[in-house]
């Protein structure tokens, strides 16, 4: 496993980059603020890797019917590819699925409320907050750091954030 950390924190009006560090401190990428077609301005991001491959990944506009169910679309070059909330899983924790490419994803929150991604039914990745600074990824080797699956993992952390405070909202409103 590799791995790699970043911060979580960009602010709508600060166009400053995040930057991907790898374990031995070099710059697997950046992540910035992005704007893509149908998704939320608010809750879009970009993965520039150093070889400057771009991926962007968005929170798809929600309309009132599928309120409780996140769609988000990547853009990788010319190819768009969706991943989808699981109705019902999600209510209680975050559950996301799909395919980029031919390789089907799977992403969650497990018990430590950790992220966890698995490719293919094998877990490829983990993703643990220790703080607003310090984000650590532990990733499979085979994972290529230019490739669209390494960019879905570093930015999916994005929308599980987005998810995670959208959730303690609707909890306060229930107790």
């Amino acid at each position: 496993m590799k791995e790699y950390q970043f911060q979580a924190t960009i602010e709508a009006d600060d166009h400053r980059l995040v930057q991907i560090v790898d374990d031995k401190g070099g710059s697997a990428g950046s992540i910035e603020k992005d704007v893509l077609r149908k998704c939320e301005e608010k809750h879009t991001y970009s993965f520039t890797s150093k070889e400057g491959s771009k991926v962007i990944v968005g929170l798809k506009r929600r309309k009132f019917r599928d309120l409780n169910i996140a769609n988000y679309i990547i853009a990788a070059g010319e190819t768009a590819m969706f991943l989808k909330e699981k109705a019902g899983k999600n209510l209680l924790r975050f559950r996301v699925k799909g395919h980029i490419g031919e390789r089907h994803m799977y992403i969650k929150e497990d018990e430590e409320g950790d992220m966890d991604v698995f490719i293919d039914r094998r877990k490829a990745a983990v993703i643990t907050e220790y703080s607003p600074e310090k984000i650590t990824v532990a990733m499979d080797d085979e994972i290529e750091e230019n490739g669209v699956i390494f960019a879905v993992v570093i930015l999916m952390f994005f929308m599980f954030k987005l998810y995670k405070r959208e959730s303690w909202h609707i909890e306060e409103l229930l107790s």
